[in-house]
This record gives structure tokens, C-alpha cells and sequence, in this order.
């Protein structure tokens, strides 16, 4: 693919044509883009961190193959979704159901990718049995009390300590990131991108190699991180604070009956892989775990036909 290849060209809806507002009870307004097909069994997406709705639309293709309608929402600051001081992961987790009962959806699966995870594990302990039929965790970070341990050096400096003793800090060296950068043109912004991506690849496993050279997947990157940026990087803070707490709830408090679906990869040093053994370990004999050989990134990529496909058989069934 040559330099020229632009936005038109991804292979991924960009555009946000299929993106809405709903008017949440409270006033503020929760966006969500829809993916997939249309008539397939519902699955409500939440993004990575950060991220944002449209970080859904690589799901796209492989959601239409298997019968899956994704409804990607974003998180509160992030995208057109209002800001809302006093979030909690419950209190989104209220919000997802609110935007199931505009829906009329009367079965559902939810899922949490990275970031999102955290919010899909709150929507399984909150959320009513007669709607939510199963839940998915893809690479998802468990709670903090499970450490950080595998990560690599500077996710587990951030983590451990930059984002509660120095969170400005944090707050600032993310602003430097090519997708943050909001202030230059997108051509720009996709050329840092392109440039990060050729120092880093000799470093990198294979799989993120193949994952982060993919073009059209670049754009969705790009395109996500605008979303996620748009309102500065108030959610940012916001997010990391809330996921580098405790959750509010014990993930043993899921209810026994629902099926919980996790997948982690073996080589993953965003999320460690003990993170996704130890939330199917306190969940239950309702939680399947799926640890495949793959890094953060390519699970998400190379096996979404798998967890999107199970996750439907189990809302079905």
C-alpha cells in the first residue's frame, strides 16, 4: 500500500454514519456507533483504553460473518458521550442498561476489550438476567489488587506509580502520542504514526508487527484516538483513575448463572496473562477461560471470528 492510502481506502467503516446520541435520564448524552449486522443477536462494545466507538469498526467485517449486531458505545469524554464527573464502573454499567432498554433489546451479550474489560465485568454483576445473556473479556485488565507483574517496564511504571503519584505527568507524556496529537492535520498525524511504527518494528514480536503495519488497522487507530481526544484528555485521566481503583464491586459477586467468556493471550505485556486467570478463577465454573498464543494486539485482531461467534452461540442458547 502506498502513502496515498488514505481513510476512503480502509477496508473498515470510518465515517460516523452509523454513529447516535441517546439522552440519558440525567441529561447528559451517551453516543454509540453500530457494526455488524443489523439483525444478528446484540452485543454492546466497550472500547479499550483509551479508546473510543470507533475502535468497533474493525470488528465490522467478522461481526456481519457471524450473525453479531456490535453497539460500540463511548465511555463518558471520550467521543460525543457528555462528561460526567461522579462516574463510577457501575454507574456506566447503568448507563449500558439504559441504552439496552432504548434498544428494545430484550436479549443481549456484552463485551470489553483491554480497558473495556473492567466496564463489561461491572455490567455482569449490575445488569438484569432476564437481558443479559453473556459477557466477553478480551486481553481485559483485571482489578488492581491483582498487580502488575509481566507488564511491560513502562506500562508497569505507569501503573504502579505514575498514575497515582504523578497523574499529570501521565496525563502529559500520552498528549505526545501521534493520535493525541489533535492540533496537527490528520496526514500529519497518521505520518508520526507511520514513523513510530518503523523505529519500533525491529523490537517488535511479529504479531504487533503485523498488527500495527496493517494500514487499514492504522486508521482505525487514528480515527479512534480522535474520537477519544476530542473533549482533551479529561476522559483519559478520568479512565485510568477509575480502572486503577478498586472496581466497587468483588468480581466473586457475579452471578453464578451467566455465561463469561475470557481471552488472553500468552504474550501479552499490556495485560499480563494472569489477569485473565485470575478473573475466571474468582468468577467460577461459569467463566470459560481461552489462553491462546497471542500478544495483546493480535488477539484482538486475529481472533475476533472466535470470541465474536461464541459469544453470539452463547446469547442464543
Amino acid at each position: 500500500m502506498s502513502s496515498s492510502y488514505g481513510p476512503d481506502d480502509c477496508r473498515y467503516p470510518l465515517d460516523t454514519t452509523t454513529s447516535s446520541t441517546l439522552t440519558l435520564p440525567d441529561g447528559r448524552k451517551l453516543a454509540y456507533a453500530e457494526y455488524g449486522s443489523p439483525a444478528g443477536a446484540a452485543i454492546i462494545y466497550h472500547h479499550g483504553f483509551p479508546g473510543s466507538r470507533i475502535e468497533a469498526s474493525s470488528l465490522h467485517h467478522a461481526a456481519s460473518k457471524v450473525g453479531a449486531r456490535i453497539i460500540a458505545i463511548d465511555r463518558p469524554s471520550f467521543g460525543w458521550s457528555s462528561p460526567h464527573p461522579d462516574r463510577t464502573l457501575l454507574s456506566h454499567a447503568k448507563d449500558t442498561g439504559v441504552l439496552a432498554d432504548h434498544l428494545k433489546l430484550t436479549r443481549y451479550g456484552v463485551l470489553g476489550v483491554s480497558g473495556g474489560g473492567p466496564y463489561a465485568l461491572a455490567c455482569a454483576r449490575a445488569l438484569p438476567a432476564d437481558n443479559l445473556r453473556a459477557v466477553g473479556v478480551v486481553c481485559g485488565l483485571g482489578p488492581p489488587d491483582m498487580g502488575y507483574r509481566g507488564m511491560k517496564f513502562m506500562n508497569y511504571l505507569g501503573w504502579t506509580f505514575g498514575q497515582r503519584m504523578f497523574p499529570g505527568l501521565c496525563r502529559w507524556w500520552f498528549s505526545r502520542e501521534p493520535g493525541a496529537r489533535l492540533d496537527l492535520p490528520e496526514t500529519e498525524r497518521m505520518e508520526l504514526m507511520r514513523q513510530g511504527f518503523e523505529k519500533s518494528k525491529a523490537s517488535m514480536h511479529p504479531k504487533d508487527a503485523a498488527f500495527f503495519g496493517d494500514l487499514d488497522q492504522r486508521w482505525v487507530m487514528l480515527r479512534t484516538a480522535a474520537e477519544a481526544f476530542s473533549q482533551g484528555m479529561g476522559g483519559f485521566s478520568q479512565d485510568f483513575r477509575l480502572l486503577n481503583s478498586d472496581f466497587g464491586f468483588r468480581i466473586e459477586e457475579i452471578r453464578k448463572d451467566l455465561k463469561v467468556q475470557i481471552w488472553h493471550g500468552t504474550l501479552d505485556e499490556n495485560v499480563p496473562t494472569h489477569h485473565g486467570e485470575m478473573v475466571a478463577k474468582r468468577i467460577g465454573d461459569n467463566a470459560t477461560l481461552k489462553i491462546t498464543d497471542d500478544t495483546h494486539a493480535s488477539i484482538f485482531r486475529e481472533r475476533k471470528e472466535e470470541y465474536l461467534g461464541k459469544l453470539v452461540k452463547a446469547i442464543q442458547s
